[in-house]
């Protein structure tokens, strides 16, 4: 018998593949590769988002992360607020298996940073042993420092619900596409939940589509190039408020400055 609307379904989650291959795979990304789950997208193998790692507490999936070196990862300040004893795995498809796992050595909450208001929602991982880079496990890009254009459509995935109501205990990657939302809409949006949406954000949904519950700390990305963190939400893809991001180039600056301490530190001892 057949089945119009499995067709429907089929075909509208190939096109979503396609796109999504589109988005991040550029010329530089398929050459690499030969080496809160998310609503509205498809399950995604990890080297089509080779920068993810999953931090885990304990062995239980808490937030996502990117690499942007080796040996460093930057995620959402909220994830690793309490002091704790946090993993995180890079190189596979499961949040808590596979790939390569590495503890968290050191945590850099971004001084500003509020857990109430989650304004400046940034943080940067230090693991003791680098990750080896090639094939699923690659950096992911930074922006400008101060950029203010963004691409008009990113792609971003996690291991996070792929609903509010979903209590699935074996988190799966998933990826989906999602718009930028015009930033004095956003901010009129959540005025009504007195939530500030400030410069240092970044608004982005689409119909069906966000991030959601354990997707936290996932990067935004275009082209290999991450505009973003996942920071928080009102529910998961409610119309009425989009997901919100960490804008990312507003702290390269900070980031770089951190990376460049550390380095120098390292060569003196």
């Amino acid at each position: 018998m057949f089945d119009l609307h499995g067709r429907f379904v089929f075909v509208r989650t190939m096109i979503l593949s396609v796109l999504v291959l589109l988005l991040i795979c550029d010329h530089k990304t398929w050459a690499k590769s030969n080496q809160e789950r998310i609503v509205g997208g498809v399950e995604l193998p990890i080297h089509l988002s080779p920068w993810l790692a999953s931090i885990s507490m304990h062995g239980n999936y808490t937030c996502s992360s990117a690499l942007i070196t080796s040996q460093w990862l930057v995620t959402a300040g909220h994830c690793v607020y309490y002091p704790d004893s946090y993993s995180v795995r890079a190189g596979s498809a499961s949040a808590d298996e596979g790939g390569q796992g590495r503890d968290v050595v050191r945590i850099i909450l971004h001084p500003d940073f509020n857990l109430r208001t989650l304004e400046h929602d940034i943080a940067l991982l230090k693991i003791g042993k680098p990750f080896t880079i090639g094939g699923s496990v690659q950096l992911v890009k930074l922006p400008l420092p101060g950029l203010n254009i963004l691409p008009r459509t990113l792609f971003v995935a996690g291991w996070g619900s792929p609903d509010a109501n979903d209590s699935d205990a074996e988190p799966k990657l998933r990826g989906t596409l999602v718009k930028v939302i015009d930033q004095r809409r956003c901010r009129r949006l959540y005025s009504y939940l007195d939530r500030p949406i400030t410069d240092d954000m970044v608004c982005a949904a689409d119909a069906g589509r966000d991030h959601c519950f354990g997707d936290s700390g996932a990067p935004l990305v275009h082209r290999g190039c991450s505009y973003g963190i996942v920071s928080f939400a009102h529910g998961c893809a409610d119309p009425h408020f989009p997901g919100v991001y960490t804008r990312l180039a507003n702290y390269v600056t900070w980031i770089l400055r951190i990376l460049e301490t550390d380095n120098q530190m390292n060569f003196i001892y």
